[in-house]
């Protein structure tokens, strides 16, 4: 592994895995926010990392082993499956480095309370990237939620389906060793999101469209929830969206409903209407397209680790949704992974 005088960063990132998540995710949107700087990559194959960086313009390179013991790495970011992120989270964590785990936290909420414990114990701190949640679109989102604009809520639906075409064979999202499947892909962002809009769920019901290729992935669940107070949510999280996909979020009240677009990368298009029970439009907004949302998150890791101040990305709060996600497998008649 190349070593490098250290850059003048407050962050120093190094990635866990060359797959495009860790470009668009990390590399991109670091060289835009002052105080990160991604100092290094890691890959299973070296000569994998090599050529990221040489293509990226990153300093060093070499194995997962090389990048934990690389003394400028501060932020260690997981760009891997996530049935491998506690062994990596783990091990990073013991090296004295904190962890961002791209989402989900983890395979499922036992081995993401793993991911908790193992900060704790190791003085350093743990996030998952859910990204969107720093987006100031998300933030106007949440707070027309709990305005009480849209009156008694009544129900909630959202709809996370990825196009038909996205997610083909081959695909790591299909491979059930690798703990993929339509919930843990685009699910626990649902999941997520009614979490810090009202508290905790209960899961009352869930149906998958199974894989033929793999019987433990799900293309396609509906689960039907429950939030506190009662109000029913149904979600659905897909693979077998149609062409344009969906990422959209309904909330109907006793005085308006809440339309969502685009909410999981509000930088593509996002807009929020309410619209009152007699029709007239209450609230009509759309997300800045020039507000990024990686961008925002690191960021805000900056002044966390900065400051020491709780986060929205802590993994003891990640490790609620996982809990939820393993409860709509159950209910769906799958294993949590």
């Amino acid at each position: 592994m190349a070593v490098l005088p250290r850059r003048a960063v407050m962050l120093g990132v190094g990635i866990l895995g060359a797959g495009g998540i860790a470009e668009r995710a990390m590399v991109e949107p670091a060289r835009g926010v002052d105080g990160v700087g991604v100092v290094a990559i890691g890959a299973r194959d070296p000569e994998r990392a090599r050529a990221f960086a040489d293509r990226l313009d990153l300093p060093a390179w070499g194995d997962y082993d090389a990048v934990l013991a690389d003394p400028r790495v501060d932020l260690v970011y997981l760009a891997l499956p996530p049935v491998v992120h506690a062994e990596w989270a783990t091990r990073a964590l013991a090296a004295g480095k904190h962890v961002l785990c791209e989402k989900p936290l983890s395979a499922n909420g036992t081995t993401a309370a793993a991911i908790a414990d193992a900060a704790d114990a190791a003085g350093r701190r743990a996030f998952v990237g859910f990204h969107y949640r720093l987006h100031g679109f998300i933030a106007g989102l949440l707070d027309t939620i709990g305005s009480g604009v849209l009156g008694e809520v009544k129900l909630v639906e959202i709809d996370f389906s990825i196009p038909h075409f996205v997610v083909q064979p081959g695909n790591i999202r299909l491979d059930g060793d690798l703990a993929g499947g339509a919930v843990m892909d685009v699910g626990c962002y649902a999941v997520d999101l009614m979490r810090a809009a009202w508290g905790e769920l209960e899961v009352v019901s869930a149906t998958a469209q199974i894989s033929d290729a793999d019987p433990r992935i799900d293309l396609q669940t509906d689960a039907e929830l429950r939030l506190p107070g009662g109000i029913p949510a149904l979600l659905r999280a897909s693979f077998l969206g149609d062409d344009a996909g969906a990422m959209w979020v309904r909330v109907d009240g006793s005085a308006a409903s809440l339309w969502a677009t685009s909410v999981i990368v509000p930088q593509w298009g996002a807009t929020l209407t309410v619209t009152s029970t007699d029709g007239s439009v209450l609230r009509s907004v759309a997300a800045d397209p020039d507000e990024n949302s990686y961008a925002r998150q690191l960021e805000h890791l900056v002044t966390v680790l900065g400051d020491g101040s709780p986060s929205i990305l802590d993994a003891r709060r990640g490790v609620g949704t996982m809990r939820v996600v393993d409860e709509i497998y159950r209910a769906a008649g799958l294993q949590p992974r």
